[in-house]
């Protein structure tokens, strides 16, 4: 991955942020493929609509990562609410049936979050992490039903 400087009227810059959300209750979701596959294109939905690049996606039973690129004109608190804010509602809205018996009342995700920004230097090495981090959460069947980080490069 070649890191360029975004240009932009006023501004210079690179912004990378390593995003880890989890279902509520750390419930592992995401071992339906349908259900993970729905998650994640709702999340690149929204991201989309923010103009925010989500530059690699990858999940284990119970968590999602994302690798976001050129965030600037969001905090970091915005993108995590805005992101599951939107895939809860979409999941609970169309989807409910597929996670009801893990996931109740009005929750799909926990509270909380885990991110780091990541500069240039270390960019590539927390794609590398996040495609090949993940193999420990997976059984080898499930791996080969996974679809890999490639699957999800915009």
């Amino acid at each position: 991955m070649k890191n360029e400087l975004v240009r932009n009227p006023h501004s210079v810059g690179e912004c990378n942020l390593h995003l880890q959300i989890t279902p509520a209750y750390r419930q592992d979701v995401f071992v339906d493929p349908l259900v993970r596959e729905l998650t994640v294109a709702y999340l690149i939905q929204k991201a989309q609509q923010m103009k925010i690049h989500v530059a690699a996606v990858e999940s284990g039973p119970d968590h999602v990562h994302l690798f976001i690129e050129n965030w600037k004109n969001y905090s970091i608190p915005k993108i995590a609410q805005s992101l599951k804010g939107y895939s809860s509602f979409m999941m609970r809205k169309g989807h409910q049936y597929m996670v009801g018996n893990k996931l109740w009342d009005s929750k799909f995700w926990s509270s909380g979050y885990f991110y780091r920004t990541v500069g240039a230097v270390n960019a590539e090495t927390v794609k590398k992490y996040i495609e090949e981090g993940q193999k420990k959460h997976w059984t080898a069947r499930e791996q080969k039903q996974q679809k890999t980080l490639t699957n999800y490069i915009v």
